[in-house]
């Protein structure tokens, strides 16, 4: 009879573990720009190397926090953040689908390995934040 239990109690202590691996990570939380990566993207995805100097002057510094039903963004230099309400439309795998008020099309947010990529439909790279610290 122990060894029935120990077995089941194995059993339900694995299913819980690999449920928790499989699910998408929770976005809310602060997050700051990891310009040094977002220039690297940027470079990925065609910007030339002479934009690195205007990414890294409008990036550096940025921070994003998400609540459960809104993002507030804040940029270095500007004195306002600006806060919009979204909306989850989906998840697969690390990244969640957002609708994002005033923002045209679906943004991907995907967390992974203590990053968040942000890709917007229409910016031509992704910005990528880093967890700030707590």
């Amino acid at each position: 009879m122990k060894q029935r239990t120990l077995v089941l109690l194995s059993v339900a202590v694995a299913v819980f573990a690999m449920a928790a691996c499989s699910r998408t990570p929770p976005l809310q939380g602060r997050w700051i720009v990891d310009i040094d990566v977002t220039i690297d993207a940027a470079k990925d995805a065609g910007i030339p190397d002479e934009l690195a100097p205007r990414i890294r002057d409008i990036y550096d510094g940025g921070q994003l926090e998400i609540t459960r039903d809104t993002l507030v963004m804040r940029v270095a230099g500007y004195p306002e953040a600006i806060s919009r309400n979204y909306k989850v439309v989906s998840t697969t795998g690390h990244c969640h689908g957002l609708e994002i008020n005033g923002a045209p099309g679906v943004h991907e947010y995907c967390i992974e390995n203590g990053r968040l990529t942000v890709e917007d439909p229409s910016a031509r790279f992704a910005v990528v934040y880093r967890e700030a610290s707590r």
